[in-house]
Order: structure tokens, then sequence, then C-alpha cells
């Protein structure tokens, strides 16, 4: 590749910043290269961003073409040719892929999944068939990331519910705030594609605006959720909630409270009520704590024609720093997720019988969780006040980017509280 020029920074820098994947769209982004490293078929760009509350680094990798292709993204010129996205190039693609250990004699193509927002997903096809799919994550962290380690986990475990881990690329980069000067992160993972899925939330909204009966789904997926939170129980192993836990956790609700309550009045009318009920969870005897999904929702899970559900995606709540991610939490933690969930599906949909639709999802669901093998204790305060929490940061959510949809949240406090 020839020598980078300040053009050619700014033209990176400008095509990183209109990217679903760039996770700094409030601010105005301040790049810098931090490093340049050799991969396959083409050169990784390692971009800082300093601006915004805290530096974010990403994963920029870059081919260079002679001619572009109709499906290349051109990032500028170079030279007598052109900057590219690596990510669909085969040729990156496929060394990726071998580099997680997979076999490639047998691929023959490779494509982009359109839609994706935090990574690029690459899909590869063998003899003919898709078969493998690979994340190559955009932002970087040091440490393995959670997708990797919960994903390969259950997988080794055998699970049924979440696609079979193949293998993942791990790399170094220069990280002045560490003793050792040096980090070492996730670039991405290789794992089963599932062909003919459709995501739970398009399953449940179609069923809620015909006002069908999904309660068989939401019982097939109750007992999932809690087959997996066994499975990562014993792989991942558990942890005693101490004094410091619960203060910690606490904080966090109660943190996120005042900051609802500052922007949303509804919610600062409901303060107190809320204070309450969580004082009440933290005064009770809490369970394990372990490795959980973290953002589960029905967007998260995956009908297989004929073959039940499958979980994804456990990169954890997006807007928690990483390493907080890797922190063993409340399985309770996910149900609640899943029951807002519900309730989102059941506002979308709209409809008389959109409020009673919910309740018999949310119904059983918890049924089918609390009944599978393995499964923890549904301490009925603990989850209101869970619910609750995730009630309050969708709040804050809606009123800054969707203040028509408040009422879905303000009525998902009001349930909990009744």
């Amino acid at each position: 590749m020839s020598w980078w020029s300040v053009q050619q920074t700014d033209d990176l820098s400008a095509w990183v910043a209109q990217q679903r994947w760039y996770a700094g769209k409030s601010h105005e982004p301040d790049f810098r290269i931090l490093d340049v490293q050799p991969a396959p078929s083409a050169t990784r760009y390692l971009l800082m961003d300093d601006a915004g509350s805290s530096p974010a680094l990403y994963n920029v990798p870059l081919a260079r073409v002679a001619t572009p292709a109709p499906t290349d993204e051109v990032i500028g010129p170079d030279g007598d040719g052109y900057l590219v996205d690596a990510a669909r190039q085969a040729d990156f693609a496929i060394g990726m892929l071998a580099e997680t250990g997979v076999v490639v004699s047998r691929v023959t193509g490779a494509r982009v999944l359109t839609g994706e927002q935090s990574n690029t997903s690459i899909v590869f096809d063998e003899d003919g068939l898709p078969t493998i799919i690979f994340k190559l994550f955009r932002t970087l962290h040091h440490g393995e990331n959670p997708d990797v380690t919960v994903q390969r986990a259950l997988s080794e475990a055998g699970s049924p519910f979440v696609p079979r881990f193949f293998g993942s690329v791990d790399a170094e980069w220069p990280d002045v705030g560490r003793e050792s000067g040096v980090a070492r992160g996730t670039l991405g993972f290789a794992q089963e594609f599932l062909p003919g899925v459709r995501d739970g939330w398009s399953i449940a909204l179609e069923a809620a605006r015909a006002d069908s009966d999904f309660t068989g789904a939401a019982r097939d997926l109750g007992t999932a959720v809690a087959l997996v939170h066994d499975a990562l129980a014993t792989a991942l192993d558990t942890t005693v909630a101490t004094p410091e836990d619960v203060t910690l956790t606490g904080a966090a609700w109660r943190r996120r409270l005042r900051i609802a309550a500052a922007e949303v009045p509804a919610v600062a009318d409901r303060l107190s009520a809320i204070d309450e009920l969580y004082r009440e969870a933290l005064e009770r005897p809490w369970p394990l704590l372990q490795r959980i999904h973290g953002d589960l929702h029905l967007g998260q899970v995956l009908a297989v024609p004929d073959g039940g559900w499958r979980i994804v995606d456990f990169e954890g709540e997006p807007l928690r720093p990483m390493e907080e991610r890797a922190i063993p939490d409340l399985p309770l933690r996910d149900v609640a997720g899943m029951l807002r969930s519900f309730d989102y599906a059941a506002a979308v949909a709209g409809g008389p019988g959109a409020d009673d639709w919910a309740t018999a999802c949310r119904t059983a669901f918890l049924d089918a969780y609390s009944h599978a093998a393995g499964s923890i204790d549904l301490d009925p305060v603990l989850l209101r006040a869970l619910v609750l929490d995730k009630a309050v940061y969708e709040a804050i959510y809606e009123a800054r980017n969707r203040p028509d949809w408040l009422a879905v949240p303000l009525a998902g406090i009001d349930a909990a509280l009744a």
C-alpha cells in the first residue's frame, strides 16, 4: 500500500464516521491512526476516536483494488488504485476465517450481510450452501469479547440453544495505559450459519398484530433461556453476591433513576415508589451471580425452521464498558429484558387485545423458565426491581430519541409498581 497521506486519513475518517457501526454519532469525531498491521490480503488500520466521554478504538481493514467493483465500499483513491473496505473482499474474508482454525478448502464464496449495526457479519458458502458466519468486531477492547467467551463455553457444553462455535482471531495493539504497553483483544469469530431463521422480534410482532397465540413460542423461549443460564453456571462458574455487589447494583439502579427523573417528569412523579421497591429488592437474599446474556430481548433470539430457538449476540449491553460486561450478574436481568420485550412487541402492534397478548406471553415465559431443569428461583421482588430498572433505562432512551414512545416504558413502570 502506498504512503499514507493526510488526504487518505481524512477520507478514512469521513468514511468511518458514516458507518452504522460507528458509535460516536452524538459527537464530532477526533480520529487518529493508532496502529497499522498486516491482515490477509489487506492492511488493518486501528483508528482511535479521542472525542466523546471515553476513547474508542475501531478496526478498519483496507484493501487496494485497481478498479472498484459495484459491491465495493470505496474509501478513496490510493495512487493509481482505490482503497476499499476489506470486509467485502473475498481474499480477506477467507483469510480471516482461516485464522480461526476453520478449514477453508470447501469455501466457495463470501458475502457481507446487510443490516448489521455494531459489527460486520460475513457469510461463507461451502459447496454452494451457506454454512459459516464470521462476525468482524469493529470496536476493539482489551480482553476476550464476551460473545466469544460465552458462545464457546455453551458450544463446548453441547447446548442446543446457540449456534456452534468454530474459532476466534485475536490481535495486539499499543496501549500506553497498560503496564505492558500492549492490549490484546478479539478481532472476530466464526460460528455456524443458520439458514432460513427469523428473529423473535419479527415473529412476535406478527403474532401480536394478528392477536394470535404466541404462548407456545414464549414457553419454549423460557425453557431455552433457563437451560442456557444453567449451562453457563456450570461452564463458567458462579459467585456469591457480596454486600459490595449488592451495593454497586443498587447504586447503578439509582443512578439511572436520577437521570430519568431529571429528564422525564412522569418518572420523577414515581421516584419515591420506585426507590422503595429498589430498597426492598436490595434487602432480599440474592441468588448466585453468573455469566448471563446481558442484553436479552426478542431481537436476540432466532427461530430455526423445525429446530426451536437459538440465542445469539452475547456481547452484553452496548452502553456498558466491555470490562463490566464480563462481571458475573443476576440471571434475572435476562428474564426482565425478555418480559419488557414482550411489552414492546404488544405496544408496537397496538390493538385492543395487545395488553392481554403481552400478559399471556409473560406468564407463559415465566412459567416455563421456573419449571426448567436447573432454573433459579424467580424472586418476585428482585425480578420486579430489574424490570423497573430496564423500564427506567427505556424511559431515558425514549425521551431522548422517540418521545412519542415514552408511554411504553411508563406503562411498564406502573405495571411493575402495581
